[in-house]
């Protein structure tokens, strides 16, 4: 974590210090502070590229934190898959998934990404049906599996067990929905490809 807030007399303002041991670039860096334009430059001539931000006293309450690590964890292949969609997908389609895992993380539903993008419940399915994707609904199912089947490939623990970190109330739970969604349990999708086939069926589902 990169901590902007200078604090006391002896507090380090220079920068951020160098890794000649390893590819700064693939660091998820969390930033703790206000970033101005010329923060970000700094940021970005270190070749840093921040996965989350945090303000002080506006989110950086123990869950926002929490999420914020979340989001982190595995980041680059989470950045591959946004890049795919964006590259084979409508532009719309691809904001709309976008938020949806930014979401997936936690408990979410419907009226939850309608807000975050401005829209009504019923505007945001018609906007699904006009694009000719899935509805809101599977979208936001599909973000969800893709989250915690990455997780769970790069923790090494049971899907189950982060089924129920990310908010489902029992490993039931998130089988049911994998059923629903991808029409076989998780064990099956494990077998077969895992989170790679989970990205292949998002693929699907926004085109």
């Amino acid at each position: 974590m990169v901590d902007t807030v200078a604090r006391g007399p002896q507090a380090f303002t220079g920068g951020f210090g160098t890794a000649r041991t390893c590819d700064v670039s693939s660091l998820p860096v969390v930033c703790y502070g206000p970033l101005d334009l010329a923060y970000q430059r700094r940021l970005g001539q270190a070749g840093i590229t921040p996965e989350a931000h945090l303000l002080p006293g506006v989110n950086d309450d123990f869950d926002s934190i929490d999420a914020a690590i979340l989001r982190s964890i595995d980041a680059q292949r989470v950045r591959r898959l946004r890049e795919r969609i964006r590259r084979t997908a409508h532009p719309q389609g691809s904001v709309i998934f976008d938020h949806a895992l930014d979401l997936a993380i936690g408990s979410c539903a419907v009226p939850e990404l309608a807000a975050r993008l401005g829209q009504t419940r019923r505007s945001l399915e018609r906007r699904c049906v006009m694009l000719g994707i899935a509805s809101p609904k599977t979208l936001l199912s599909l973000a969800r599996i893709y989250t915690v089947q990455r997780l769970a490939e790069w923790s090494r623990q049971p899907f189950g067990a982060l089924a129920r970190a990310l908010g489902f109330s029992a490993p039931s739970n998130y089988r049911r929905l994998v059923r629903t969604i991808l029409g076989c349990p998780p064990s099956v999708i494990q077998r077969s490809g895992g989170s790679d086939g989970v990205s292949q069926a998002i693929l699907r589902h926004l085109s």
